[in-house]
């Protein structure tokens, strides 16, 4: 080899060993911050062991193989057989650290307490032995086939006197004659080896038995009449001519009988090529003829199975007789329901806060968040959203590294407003708004309105620096401060910067005269992100939400256990693993990230679930009883829309329980859609306060109607319950299929048809405006269905603010639109019928003429922002802090 080969392939194995050193060294300062230094070192212990054991076995099963091989042959081993053992030995080590998971999860698995139908196992078999079971004989089997064909191929170069070593030219230097003595002796090393894959192949094709629960041939996904009447017995006898064929190998190398190699192998070949046809020919000429008779029995067990593994057979199922019978006084006594109706669709109201809360262009409201707080006695239903710095909206010429890690690190306060309330302008009336944050009542009053890790801060930033922080704006001023958090890695020494100023590939980190031993890095700022950092083996809801608590501000992410490895359940595919697919599914744990100090915790709210259990069981420190969640938060759990939409469109289907039913599908359900932007899209599940039918107080809930396949009327909905003691009960409500009852897109129908509120659209929709439709919500109270719909005005150019002018409501037959949502409940039920009034702030002309200047302002800063003049951009922006100071 050389020289200058010898030097690339050195410090290149310089570069990676310093990569890896860098990667370790900064996770380890990283979980040794946020107190989670047990559960990296469990997961490092576990991957490196596994690995190394992996490497180690590989190459010494491979590597002493071949040696012995070619001793057999009488000389040395060539090297390039041991740099093939070490190449193949080094995959196969990264293949098993990759595996860490299911090896910890076997050695800490939990029981089920649930068995197949099949054979009789508990499902705890499927998920946490069978994934280990099948990497174990995958290895060993992938090994001893590597260990033949490495030794076969040692033995043939030393046989045959081939030179391969580096430096010479490949040439054979033995006589061709006398190398079958060689063979002679070699046979029985090699008939060993081939022994070892065909009991390591007759171990894997009887695990596979087991893999026809998750078969698709049949009827329904799962073991059908084939799979077990065929596959299953075809499985079995190939699992034994196979270990057949090994002992066949070991008989010949002791007595030279390789009759029973050849049998067997005859045998092997002949039973799989039969065992093709019969699947095929029992599938189509007796199971497709006759195929629910046939397949009965293993229908109910696909329909069992899929609602235990997504926690539906519970499911409390309730029939929901529509009456139209609502009257004023119902309207009245459902108060409590018809105030928290949530006319501010998330959407719209996105960007009326960013109008009018802002107040700098580099914040941003990522997302609205519903929650219920109760505020003077009174149980509301609220929106709220996180004001968030995002440094990618800083001015271009703004972008050094200064400002994006030094002076901008956090957003700064949250704005929350109620659901149903509005100004006369068509605006939010708020109950948390402005720079510094003003609070209509006090339990939501902010005292540490910092936001240093939320959902839209992405970059890493360094705190206690000698460069002050911006705080937030004040008129023409700006506010700094010092971060007084306990979050972040300590800079307090050399090695630490080094080490993370190669992580982020940031020479500033090294050199900058800012950052002082006192100094503190933070990363992994995004929420979502910083809790998988820690739990990666968990999946996490997409939606993040926001918590006002206690004076400070938090986010609580809805994290799930997964497996696919669920007997007879229905796969399906789902946000929560990016699209990918799982047929089990729990919402298992909540996790609490506080906003300011990065703070992480993690609580179990599913002790049921048998994969958190066995998680538990592997990092004992790193879960926490819900009971310990301090009582402000806990109040604040909802049920996800994650795992709730994945129950809706199971349930869809498998509500029905009557295998002939289901078969022919003939009550199937679907999820309805609706009109947003004057674009069909499928309802998304939605929260409401309002009191379940039987019972006797509102509650917190998230509900999602149903409506037949391939009609529009509804036929019924389902419920998911966020309060305690019922967190996490469903209910689903069955309507009369004699009777019709109105689906969301006959109501939208309705509403196009109606001539004056479609000309009203139409007007509105003219002279640079556009009117938008929000969300259209089902209603339930009482045995009554009324369905609500606001529509909002908002003009068609940049700096839009969506104003909420009108509200519809449909009740049987008929439809009303009006300027509030109390005036057409009194159109349809009578004067009374109105609900009484809910405290809505007196607001003035101040107020109007204020929101019209920010807009214009708004207009004439982004103008100059476009035209390059910053002086003049900041200059609105100052104004827009001055106008917009309470």
């Amino acid at each position: 080899m050389r020289p200058s080969t010898l030097v690339i392939l050195g410090l290149a194995g310089v570069a990676i060993a310093v990569s890896i050193a860098v990667g370790v060294l900064a996770d380890w300062f990283w979980f040794g911050a946020v107190g989670y230094e047990s559960v990296y070192l469990t997961v490092l212990a576990a991957r490196v062991g596994l690995g190394v054991l992996g490497f180690l076995v590989f190459f010494a099963v491979s590597y002493g193989n071949a040696a012995v091989a070619a001793r057999t042959a009488g000389q040395g081993t060539p090297l390039v057989a041991g740099l093939i053992a070490a190449v193949g030995s080094l995959l196969a080590g990264i293949v098993l650290s990759g595996a860490w998971e299911t090896v910890l999860l076997f050695f800490n698995q939990t029981a089920f307490l649930a068995d197949d139908p099949i054979f009789g196992l508990d499902i705890g078999f499927y998920v946490f032995a069978l994934p280990f079971y099948t990497l174990i004989v995958n290895f060993l089997l992938g090994l001893f086939l590597f260990a033949a064909v490495l030794a076969g191929a040692a033995f043939l170069i030393r046989a045959l006197g081939i030179e391969l070593e580096p430096g010479r030219q490949p040439a054979v230097t033995a006589e061709p004659r006398g190398w079958q003595q060689y063979a002679r002796a070699f046979l029985p090393h090699l008939s060993v080896l081939l022994f070892l894959v065909f009991a390591a192949l007759a171990v894997r094709l009887w695990l596979a038995r087991y893999g026809i629960l998750f078969s698709t041939t049949g009827a329904v996904y799962g073991a059908g009449y084939t799979a077990v009447n065929v596959t299953l017995p075809v499985l079995t006898v190939l699992a034994a001519l196979a270990l057949v064929i090994g002992i066949g190998f070991l008989i010949n190398a002791a007595f030279g009988r390789i009759r029973v190699i050849a049998y067997g192998l005859a045998a092997f070949v002949g039973v799989a090529l039969i065992g093709l046809v019969a699947v095929a020919a029992v599938q189509g000429l007796i199971v497709a003829p006759d195929e629910f008779n046939l397949e009965r029995e293993y229908l109910g067990y696909n329909i069992q199975h899929t609602r235990a593994a997504y926690d539906l057979d519970e499911v409390d199922d309730r029939f929901f007789p529509v009456a139209l019978n609502l009257t004023a006084e119902d309207i009245r006594e459902n108060n409590a329901t018809i105030s928290n109706i949530r006319l501010w669709d998330w959407r719209p109201l996105q960007a009326t806060y960013a109008q009018l809360q802002l107040f700098r262009t580099y914040y941003d409201f990522f997302d609205v968040d519903v929650d219920r707080y109760t505020l003077d006695g009174r149980y509301r239903e609220v929106l709220v959203s996180a004001r968030e710095l995002n440094v990618g909206l800083l001015p271009e010429q703004a972008q050094t590294w200064v400002n994006r890690h030094l002076i901008f690190t956090h957003g700064y306060g949250a704005v929350m407003n109620p659901v149903d309330q509005v100004t006369p302008e068509g605006l939010p009336v708020f109950y948390l708004r402005d720079i510094p944050p003003v609070a209509q009542f006090e339990n939501l009053t902010v005292t540490e309105p910092a936001i240093y890790y939320g959902e839209e801060t992405g970059n890493y930033v360094v705190t206690q620096t000698t460069t002050a922080e911006f705080d937030y704006p004040s008129g023409e001023q700006n506010v700094y401060t010092r971060y007084g958090g306990t979050g972040g890695v300590p800079l307090s020494d050399g090695l630490r910067r080094l080490v993370y100023a190669v992580r982020f590939g940031s020479i500033e980190l090294l050199v900058s005269g800012s950052i002082t031993p006192e100094s503190r890095v933070l990363l992994y700022r995004n929420a979502a992100e910083r809790a998988a950092a820690i739990a990666p083996f968990l999946s996490y809801d997409p939606d993040p939400y926001v918590v006002v608590d206690g004076g400070k501000i938090f986010w609580i992410i809805d994290a799930y256990t997964t497996s696919l490895q669920y007997p007879y359940a229905e796969p399906t595919a789902t946000e929560v693993l990016d699209g990918g697919r799982t047929n089990y599914i729990r919402n298992s744990v909540k996790v609490v990230v506080d906003a300011y100090t990065g703070d992480v915790a993690y609580y179990v709210v599913d002790p049921d679930d048998p994969l958190i259990a066995a998680y538990e069981k592997i990092f004992p420190g790193l879960f926490r009883g819900i009971g310990e969640m301090p009582a402000g938060l806990r109040d604040h759990i909802r049920y996800p829309q994650g795992i709730f939409q994945v129950q809706a469109n199971v349930y869809a289907l498998y509500h029905m329980q009557d295998p002939l039913v289901f078969y022919n599908k003939e009550d199937a359900w679907v999820i309805p859609d609706e009109i947003y932007r004057g674009a069909r899209q499928p309802m998304v599940p939605y929260y409401v306060i309002l009191r379940l039918p039987g019972e006797t107080d509102e509650e917190f809930i998230l509900m999602l109607p149903f409506t037949p396949r391939n009609k529009e009327n509804m036929i019924g909905w389902m419920a998911a319950r966020c309060d305690a003691p019922k967190y996490g009960d469903l209910v689903v409500f069955r309507f009369s299929k004699q009777e019709l009852t109105y689906g969301p897109m006959q109501v939208e129908a309705r509403i196009d048809q109606d001539p004056e509120i479609s000309q009203a659209i139409t007007l509105w929709s003219q002279a640079g405006s556009d009117v938008l439709r929000g969300n259209t919500l089902v209603i339930p109270i009482e045995n009554s269905i009324i369905y609500i719909e606001p529509l909002y005005l908002e003009a068609t150019e940049r700096g839009t603010l969506p104003q909420l002018r009108r509200v519809i409501v449909a009740y049987g037959d008929m439809l009303t639109m009006q300027e509030t949502l109390n005036q057409s409940l009194a159109v349809i039920f009578g004067e009374g019928g109105e609900a009484p009034p809910g405290e809505v702030p007196a607001v003035g002309g101040d107020l109007a003429e204020r929101l019209a200047r920010i807009s214009d302002l708004f207009d004439a800063a982004e103008q100059a922002l476009s035209e390059g003049d910053l002086g003049r951009y900041q200059e609105q922006i100052n104004e827009i802090g001055q106008v917009a100071s309470p």
